[in-house]
Protein backbone atom coordinates (compact mmCIF):
# COMPACT_ATOMS: atom_id res chain seq x y z
CA UNK A 1 0.00 0.00 0.00
CA UNK A 2 2.87 2.36 0.88
CA UNK A 3 4.63 1.51 -2.37
CA UNK A 4 1.46 2.14 -4.37
CA UNK A 5 0.91 5.52 -2.69
CA UNK A 6 4.51 6.48 -3.36
CA UNK A 7 4.15 5.65 -7.07
CA UNK A 8 0.98 7.69 -7.30
CA UNK A 9 2.71 10.63 -5.57
CA UNK A 10 5.68 10.47 -7.98
CA UNK A 11 3.34 10.28 -10.96
CA UNK A 12 1.37 13.26 -9.73
CA UNK A 13 4.64 15.16 -9.25
CA UNK A 14 5.65 14.38 -12.84
CA UNK A 15 2.28 15.53 -14.18
CA UNK A 16 2.37 18.81 -12.28
CA UNK A 17 5.99 19.37 -13.34
CA UNK A 18 5.11 18.91 -16.99
CA UNK A 19 1.86 20.84 -16.91
CA UNK A 20 3.48 23.67 -14.97
CA UNK A 21 6.38 24.07 -17.37
CA UNK A 22 4.29 24.18 -20.57
CA UNK A 23 1.85 27.02 -21.27
CA UNK A 24 -1.72 25.77 -21.08
CA UNK A 25 -2.48 27.00 -24.59
CA UNK A 26 0.09 24.52 -25.93
CA UNK A 27 -2.31 21.67 -25.12
CA UNK A 28 -5.19 20.55 -27.29
CA UNK A 29 -8.40 20.95 -25.32
CA UNK A 30 -9.72 17.73 -23.85
CA UNK A 31 -12.05 16.65 -21.05
CA UNK A 32 -11.43 18.68 -17.85
CA UNK A 33 -11.50 16.51 -14.71
CA UNK A 34 -9.94 18.85 -12.13
CA UNK A 35 -9.11 22.53 -11.74
CA UNK A 36 -6.85 24.41 -9.32
CA UNK A 37 -6.84 28.17 -9.89
CA UNK A 38 -5.81 28.58 -13.53
CA UNK A 39 -4.47 25.02 -13.83
CA UNK A 40 -6.72 22.45 -15.52
CA UNK A 41 -6.15 18.70 -15.56
CA UNK A 42 -7.54 16.97 -18.63
CA UNK A 43 -8.50 13.30 -18.79
CA UNK A 44 -6.50 12.87 -21.98
CA UNK A 45 -3.31 14.10 -20.26
CA UNK A 46 -3.53 11.78 -17.32
CA UNK A 47 -4.57 8.79 -19.45
CA UNK A 48 -1.60 9.28 -21.75
CA UNK A 49 0.72 9.77 -18.77
CA UNK A 50 -0.18 6.38 -17.29
CA UNK A 51 -0.94 4.60 -20.54
CA UNK A 52 -4.54 3.92 -21.53
CA UNK A 53 -4.54 0.25 -20.52
CA UNK A 54 -3.08 0.91 -17.07
CA UNK A 55 -5.44 3.82 -16.41
CA UNK A 56 -8.50 1.78 -17.38
CA UNK A 57 -7.30 -1.12 -15.22
CA UNK A 58 -7.37 1.12 -12.12
CA UNK A 59 -10.41 1.17 -9.89
CA UNK A 60 -12.40 4.40 -9.65
CA UNK A 61 -10.95 4.94 -6.17
CA UNK A 62 -7.38 4.60 -7.45
CA UNK A 63 -8.06 7.05 -10.26
CA UNK A 64 -9.53 9.55 -7.80
CA UNK A 65 -6.45 9.13 -5.61
CA UNK A 66 -4.22 10.09 -8.55
CA UNK A 67 -6.39 13.12 -9.29
CA UNK A 68 -6.32 14.12 -5.62
CA UNK A 69 -2.52 13.91 -5.65
CA UNK A 70 -2.46 16.21 -8.69
CA UNK A 71 -4.79 18.69 -6.93
CA UNK A 72 -2.65 18.66 -3.77
CA UNK A 73 0.58 19.08 -5.69
CA UNK A 74 -0.84 21.86 -7.86
CA UNK A 75 -2.25 23.79 -4.91
CA UNK A 76 1.07 23.46 -3.07
CA UNK A 77 2.92 24.52 -6.24
CA UNK A 78 0.91 27.73 -6.43
CA UNK A 79 1.65 28.52 -2.78
CA UNK A 80 5.35 27.90 -3.38
CA UNK A 81 5.27 30.14 -6.46
CA UNK A 82 3.74 32.98 -4.44
CA UNK A 83 6.39 32.74 -1.71
CA UNK A 84 8.77 35.68 -2.31
CA UNK A 85 11.70 34.02 -0.55
CA UNK A 86 11.38 30.94 -2.76
CA UNK A 87 10.93 33.05 -5.90
CA UNK A 88 14.13 34.93 -5.08
CA UNK A 89 16.14 31.71 -4.61
CA UNK A 90 18.37 31.62 -7.69
CA UNK A 91 19.75 28.15 -6.91
CA UNK A 92 16.23 26.73 -6.69
CA UNK A 93 15.24 28.36 -9.97
CA UNK A 94 18.38 26.97 -11.62
CA UNK A 95 17.56 23.44 -10.40
CA UNK A 96 13.94 23.75 -11.52
CA UNK A 97 14.95 24.82 -15.03
CA UNK A 98 17.48 21.99 -15.21
CA UNK A 99 14.85 19.50 -14.04
CA UNK A 100 12.58 20.58 -16.91
CA UNK A 101 15.46 20.23 -19.38
CA UNK A 102 16.26 16.77 -18.04
CA UNK A 103 12.67 15.58 -18.57
CA UNK A 104 12.73 16.67 -22.20
CA UNK A 105 16.28 15.44 -22.81
CA UNK A 106 15.39 11.99 -21.50
CA UNK A 107 12.27 11.96 -23.66
CA UNK A 108 14.35 12.76 -26.76
CA UNK A 109 16.93 10.08 -25.92
CA UNK A 110 14.16 7.52 -25.33
CA UNK A 111 12.50 8.44 -28.65
CA UNK A 112 15.75 8.00 -30.57
CA UNK A 113 16.45 4.70 -28.81
CA UNK A 114 13.00 3.46 -29.80
CA UNK A 115 13.84 4.07 -33.46
CA UNK A 116 16.87 1.78 -33.30
CA UNK A 117 16.35 -1.51 -35.13
CA UNK A 118 18.50 -4.62 -35.14
CA UNK A 119 18.64 -7.44 -37.63
CA UNK A 120 17.92 -10.97 -36.43
CA UNK A 121 21.56 -11.77 -37.15
CA UNK A 122 22.72 -8.99 -34.78
CA UNK A 123 20.32 -10.19 -32.09
CA UNK A 124 21.43 -13.80 -32.47
CA UNK A 125 25.11 -12.85 -32.35
CA UNK A 126 24.44 -11.16 -28.99
CA UNK A 127 22.55 -14.24 -27.79
CA UNK A 128 25.39 -16.53 -28.81
CA UNK A 129 28.05 -14.40 -27.12
CA UNK A 130 26.04 -13.98 -23.90
CA UNK A 131 24.26 -17.33 -23.76
CA UNK A 132 25.56 -17.96 -20.25
CA UNK A 133 23.42 -15.03 -19.09
CA UNK A 134 20.22 -16.67 -20.34
CA UNK A 135 20.11 -19.68 -18.03
CA UNK A 136 17.01 -20.75 -16.12
CA UNK A 137 16.05 -23.43 -13.62
CA UNK A 138 13.58 -25.87 -15.17
CA UNK A 139 12.10 -29.24 -14.36
CA UNK A 140 12.84 -32.40 -16.30
CA UNK A 141 10.13 -35.04 -16.21
CA UNK A 142 10.09 -38.83 -15.94
CA UNK A 143 7.08 -39.77 -18.02
CA UNK A 144 4.64 -42.57 -18.76
CA UNK A 145 2.62 -42.37 -21.94
CA UNK A 146 -0.03 -44.37 -23.77
CA UNK A 147 0.08 -44.04 -27.55
CA UNK A 148 -2.90 -44.31 -29.93
CA UNK A 149 -3.20 -44.05 -33.68
CA UNK A 150 -6.53 -42.22 -33.54
CA UNK A 151 -8.13 -39.62 -31.30
CA UNK A 152 -11.24 -41.79 -30.84
CA UNK A 153 -9.19 -44.61 -29.35
CA UNK A 154 -7.42 -42.16 -27.05
CA UNK A 155 -10.73 -40.66 -25.87
CA UNK A 156 -12.17 -44.11 -25.13
CA UNK A 157 -9.27 -45.09 -22.88
CA UNK A 158 -9.20 -41.63 -21.27
CA UNK A 159 -12.82 -42.13 -20.20
CA UNK A 160 -11.83 -45.45 -18.66
CA UNK A 161 -9.05 -43.73 -16.72
CA UNK A 162 -11.36 -40.92 -15.59
CA UNK A 163 -13.93 -43.38 -14.22
CA UNK A 164 -11.16 -45.44 -12.59
CA UNK A 165 -12.22 -48.44 -14.64
CA UNK A 166 -8.53 -49.08 -15.23
CA UNK A 167 -5.22 -47.82 -13.84
CA UNK A 168 -2.65 -45.97 -15.93
CA UNK A 169 0.00 -48.69 -16.06
CA UNK A 170 -2.46 -51.50 -16.97
CA UNK A 171 -4.01 -49.18 -19.57
CA UNK A 172 -0.59 -48.65 -21.14
CA UNK A 173 0.13 -52.37 -21.11
CA UNK A 174 -3.22 -53.29 -22.67
CA UNK A 175 -4.02 -50.42 -25.01
CA UNK A 176 -0.84 -48.56 -26.01
CA UNK A 177 -0.06 -49.03 -29.69
CA UNK A 178 3.71 -48.71 -29.44
CA UNK A 179 6.38 -51.12 -28.11
CA UNK A 180 7.08 -49.34 -24.79
CA UNK A 181 3.45 -49.90 -23.86
CA UNK A 182 4.27 -53.49 -22.98
CA UNK A 183 6.47 -52.19 -20.15
CA UNK A 184 3.86 -49.76 -18.80
CA UNK A 185 4.59 -46.89 -21.22
CA UNK A 186 7.68 -45.68 -19.34
CA UNK A 187 9.77 -43.42 -21.55
CA UNK A 188 13.48 -44.22 -21.36
CA UNK A 189 14.58 -40.58 -21.26
CA UNK A 190 13.54 -37.45 -19.41
CA UNK A 191 11.28 -34.96 -21.13
CA UNK A 192 13.01 -31.55 -21.19
CA UNK A 193 12.03 -28.05 -22.22
CA UNK A 194 14.57 -27.85 -25.03
CA UNK A 195 14.33 -31.49 -26.14
CA UNK A 196 12.46 -33.16 -28.96
CA UNK A 197 9.35 -33.49 -26.77
CA UNK A 198 9.19 -29.80 -25.85
CA UNK A 199 5.44 -29.61 -26.59
CA UNK A 200 4.81 -32.49 -24.18
CA UNK A 201 7.06 -30.76 -21.61
CA UNK A 202 5.00 -27.59 -21.95
CA UNK A 203 1.77 -29.45 -21.13
CA UNK A 204 3.28 -31.42 -18.25
CA UNK A 205 4.79 -28.28 -16.74
CA UNK A 206 1.26 -26.92 -16.25
CA UNK A 207 0.04 -29.81 -14.09
CA UNK A 208 0.88 -31.71 -10.90
CA UNK A 209 2.51 -35.10 -10.61
CA UNK A 210 0.37 -38.02 -11.91
CA UNK A 211 -2.07 -35.61 -13.59
CA UNK A 212 -2.87 -36.81 -17.13
CA UNK A 213 -2.53 -34.69 -20.25
CA UNK A 214 -3.59 -35.52 -23.81
CA UNK A 215 -2.12 -34.17 -27.04
CA UNK A 216 -1.32 -35.05 -30.66
CA UNK A 217 1.96 -36.93 -30.87
CA UNK A 218 3.98 -38.48 -33.69
CA UNK A 219 1.10 -38.89 -36.11
CA UNK A 220 -1.28 -40.09 -33.39
CA UNK A 221 -2.34 -39.18 -29.85
CA UNK A 222 -1.02 -39.80 -26.36
CA UNK A 223 -2.19 -39.77 -22.78
CA UNK A 224 0.80 -38.87 -20.61
CA UNK A 225 1.69 -38.15 -17.01
CA UNK A 226 4.89 -37.63 -15.08
CA UNK A 227 5.75 -39.69 -12.02
CA UNK A 228 8.94 -37.85 -11.05
CA UNK A 229 10.88 -34.68 -11.84
CA UNK A 230 14.29 -33.15 -11.27
CA UNK A 231 15.54 -29.57 -11.33
CA UNK A 232 18.05 -28.76 -14.03
CA UNK A 233 19.56 -25.74 -15.72
CA UNK A 234 18.65 -24.93 -19.28
CA UNK A 235 19.45 -22.19 -21.77
CA UNK A 236 16.46 -20.08 -22.65
CA UNK A 237 15.72 -20.24 -26.35
CA UNK A 238 16.71 -17.33 -28.56
CA UNK A 239 13.08 -16.50 -29.34
CA UNK A 240 12.17 -16.52 -25.64
CA UNK A 241 14.66 -13.72 -24.95
CA UNK A 242 14.72 -11.82 -28.24
CA UNK A 243 12.82 -8.84 -26.78
CA UNK A 244 15.15 -8.74 -23.77
CA UNK A 245 18.20 -8.82 -26.07
CA UNK A 246 16.81 -5.90 -28.07
CA UNK A 247 16.32 -3.89 -24.87
CA UNK A 248 19.85 -4.69 -23.71
CA UNK A 249 21.32 -3.64 -27.06
CA UNK A 250 19.41 -0.37 -26.88
CA UNK A 251 20.69 0.19 -23.35
CA UNK A 252 24.25 -0.41 -24.56
CA UNK A 253 23.73 2.10 -27.37
CA UNK A 254 22.34 4.77 -25.04
CA UNK A 255 25.70 6.51 -24.67
CA UNK A 256 26.20 6.53 -28.45
CA UNK A 257 22.71 7.98 -28.97
CA UNK A 258 23.35 10.61 -26.30
CA UNK A 259 26.72 11.60 -27.82
CA UNK A 260 25.17 11.83 -31.31
CA UNK A 261 22.33 14.01 -30.00
CA UNK A 262 24.76 16.32 -28.16
CA UNK A 263 26.80 16.68 -31.35
CA UNK A 264 23.66 17.43 -33.38
CA UNK A 265 22.31 19.89 -30.80
CA UNK A 266 25.58 21.80 -30.46
CA UNK A 267 25.92 22.04 -34.26
CA UNK A 268 22.42 23.52 -34.52
CA UNK A 269 22.80 25.95 -31.59
CA UNK A 270 24.40 29.36 -31.33
CA UNK A 271 26.73 28.75 -28.39
CA UNK A 272 28.80 31.40 -26.59
CA UNK A 273 30.81 30.54 -23.47
CA UNK A 274 32.27 33.57 -21.68
CA UNK A 275 33.83 31.93 -18.63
Amino acid sequence: MIKRSYLLWVTALLIITLTSCIPQEAYERGTPIARVNEHILYLEEITESFGEDEWKAMSREEQREVITQWVNMTALYDIAQSDQVIKADKALKFRAVNAEKKIYNNAKIAKNLDTLTFSEEELYDYYRLHQANFIEQVREFQVQRIYFRTEDEMRRVKRMLDTREIGFTPAATQHSQEPIGRNGGYMNYRVTKAGADSLLWKELNKVDIFFEVTLPYSGGWIIARYYGSQQATSSKSFYDVIDLIEERLKEERKTDVFDALIKEARAAANIIIEY
